[in-house]
């Protein structure tokens, strides 16, 4: 036969291709072709599911209830104080301070020009003035922890004790508010009045952000006193009593002295407008009364 320039045989039909499933880690993917794949995947069973959800919602539960625990430990481990405190010592209405020494001159000079507040107290601070007779002293106490915190008692502790001043003496006008809870303590009897062993009414628990105020009025005739205030505590059920110590704002302890029968400085009462005036020498602090 005779072929025509350019022209070949016809081929024989290519015979069509046999599809078939390849299974690859449990997806069954079917290929028709090379622009279209279809993957029909067989997924992970109901059962399976709902159970691996519920075994995640129980330990989301566990984990939020021992979160408390978890957040305490870790401030345990911190060395945080598991009770903080808040100490007020306001000075009161017709209250005397006395100090050891006569006054520097340069505090002389202050009273004399009229000092204000923040320039009285800082002047008594450094002059180590104590409260003559009496004086006040207000703490709020916070739980730092979620496990309840047991106060067993809330009481005075004497740091260093000797005969009262008689230096200098002054009288300083402020204010004061009262509490919840007042102790009243006399430091010469180095002893709750009464003959109980504890100076607070009664325990009190304290949760996790929870407050409570106590008064102190401590008292002193005989001697000077440095003292702070010691709070007696248990946290965790099985703890032992530990004790956190509170003293003044600028870490000094607080002051308190009876009262002597004369000093070698007295300045009366500041005027209105005027500061101190220097007003007496070796001579009482207040006047007895006359009869």
């Amino acid at each position: 036969m005779t072929r025509l320039p350019g022209t070949e045989p016809d081929q024989p039909a290519a015979a069509a291709p046999v599809l078939r499933d390849a299974v690859v880690g449990g997806d069954n993917i079917q290929i028709t072709s090379a622009r279209d794949v279809t993957i029909n995947s067989r997924g992970i069973p109901r059962l399976p599911r709902l159970i691996a959800a519920g075994v995640v919602l129980v330990l989301c539960g566990v984990v939020a209830g021992m979160w408390p625990t978890l957040v305490d430990a870790a401030r345990d481990l911190t060395g945080a104080p598991a009770l903080a405190g808040t100490v007020t010592s306001r000075l009161y209405v017709t209250e005397s301070v006395a100090t050891r020494d006569r006054l520097p001159p340069v505090d002389h000079a202050l009273l004399m020009r009229g000092p204000s507040f923040k320039q009285l107290v800082e002047m008594l601070s450094r002059n180590h003035a104590a409260r003559v007779g009496k004086m006040n002293v207000v703490i709020v106490l916070q739980g730092q922890r979620s496990e309840p915190i047991r106060i067993i008692d809330v009481r005075p502790r004497v740091l260093r004790s000797g005969p009262v001043p008689a230096g200098t003496c002054l009288t300083i006008p402020a204010q004061g508010e009262g509490t919840e809870y007042k102790i009243d303590v006399n430091l010469d009897l180095q002893a709750p009045e009464g003959g109980g062993s504890r100076y607070l009414p009664k325990s009190i628990d304290l949760a996790d952000g929870e407050r409570v105020t106590v008064d102190f009025t401590v008292r002193a005739e005989h001697r000077w006193y440095e003292w702070d205030i010691e709070v007696v505590y248990v946290y965790k059920a099985d703890g032992q009593p530990t004790s956190a110590f509170f003293g003044e704002a600028d870490g000094q302890p607080f002051r308190v002295t009876g009262e002597a029968k004369k000093y070698a400085a007295v300045y009366g009462d500041p005027t209105l407008g005027a500061g101190y005036r220097a007003w007496k020498r070796n001579r009482p602090c207040h006047e007895p009364p006359k009869r």
